[in-house]
């Protein structure tokens, strides 16, 4: 238990020692150092110790910050700009912190960024709008995409760049799949409505998942408008099957022990109860019918009819009615075949609902299979 103790106290230290702003100092962490010393003198404004870590620090931070950003000023990197605003970023959280630390104004010389860092902004965000813009020149998708992605990056440097949700807006158009979804064709026409059904749903499960780079479309609604889908999604069912009822009977004679039977005498007159085994006949029916088959999930290049996805998948869907008759003592029946006595033979469900039972757990999985198909375009 000693042992323990001991070795809790000693990670208790080395886990405040590596929080103390001495040991990040020394580190070389020197804008670390300057946060837990200002932490620290907030709660103790008489603090010596943290004030020299903190005027040292903050001066040597203020110094290594300044050289970063004229050596990355000298880069010939286009994207300079992120190493430089993080600097300046950084830096004036620390004079931000600064300012509402009282004890720590005395020690240190303040240094205001904004106006650099403000400019830094400006000029970051003029290069991805160029770069943006460059992108959408080249006229395909994946550009498109690079291109929207350039434009939110300057749109969090400079919210009100002019005309910046414009660029944003065309990247996207131009960077996004026109995707069509065929409806699903079917042997049985009394099987048309569901199907059709089937389609909607998927579609609106599709779009409500938000691509930022897809777009989901009825096909015959896409050839209306005489637009090209990039690509298509066509579904079909394969052996698509509603057997035959399937009826079982099963007859066993139950029974139980230790069960009140009737009232007797003693030879004094004393009433008692008796106890002895009840049976019963009973009779337990099943009425089962199943549905079953494949989804085909077939996506396609309708320009070279290329094949870029196939993915069959099962389903099986069991109506099953089950209920009972008895002759002989009730009391013989367990809670469950009590119950079944007082279910009914039931008409089995027209095609129609079979089916919708059959393509139900369908929808989650042809979306994931979607999903995964297009994860790309989700930014």
């Amino acid at each position: 238990m000693l042992r323990k103790s001991l070795y809790l106290l000693l990670f208790v230290f080395l886990i405040g020692a590596c929080k103390s702003s001495k040991n990040q100092f020394e580190k070389g962490n020197y804008a670390a150092a300057v946060e837990i010393s200002i932490k620290k003198l907030r709660k103790k404004a008489s603090n010596k110790k943290e004030k020299a870590v903190l005027k040292s620090a903050y001066t040597l931070a203020v110094q290594l910050a300044e050289r970063k950003v004229m050596d990355y000023k000298a880069s010939q990197d286009r994207f300079k700009w992120d190493d430089i605003i993080r600097e300046y970023t950084q830096m004036q959280r620390l004079y931000t912190e600064l300012m509402q630390c009282p004890g720590c104004l005395t020690e240190v010389e303040l240094v205001n960024y904004q106006n650099e860092l403000n400019e830094a902004l400006n000029i970051g965000a003029q290069v991805y709008v160029e770069e943006g813009q460059l992108q959408l020149e080249q006229q395909n998708k994946e550009a498109g995409r690079q291109a929207f992605r350039y434009f939110v990056k300057a749109k969090s440097y400079k919210g009100d760049y002019l005309n910046i949700d414009n660029y944003i807006g065309q990247a996207r158009v131009m960077g996004t799949e026109v995707i069509g979804i065929t409806k699903i064709p079917v042997r049985s026409k009394g099987l048309e409505v569901n199907s059709r059904m089937f389609s909607r749903q998927l579609l609106q499960r599709l779009n409500n998942m938000n691509f930022e780079f897809a777009q989901f479309y009825d096909v015959e609604e896409l050839r209306n408008q005489r637009r090209m889908p990039d690509e298509v999604i066509e579904l079909s069912f394969d052996d698509y099957y509603v057997g035959q009822v399937y009826l079982k009977e099963t007859r066993e004679t139950v029974s139980k022990d230790s069960v009140r039977i009737g009232e007797a005498k003693d030879s004094l007159g004393n009433k008692f109860d008796v106890y002895g085994t009840v049976e019963a006949d009973l009779r337990i029916f099943s009425k089962t019918v199943e549905s079953g088959g494949l989804l085909d999930v077939l996506v396609i290049n309708p320009n070279t009819d290329e094949i870029l996805l196939q993915q069959k998948i099962p389903s099986t869907y069991a109506w099953i009615n089950e209920w009972a008759t008895y002759k002989g003592d009730k009391r013989a029946l367990t809670k469950d075949e009590l119950r079944l006595t007082r279910e009914r033979e039931l008409f089995p469900p027209p095609p129609q609902e079979m089916f919708e039972a059959f393509a139900q757990p369908l929808q989650r999985k042809a979306t994931n299979v979607i999903r995964r198909r297009y994860r790309y375009l989700n930014n």
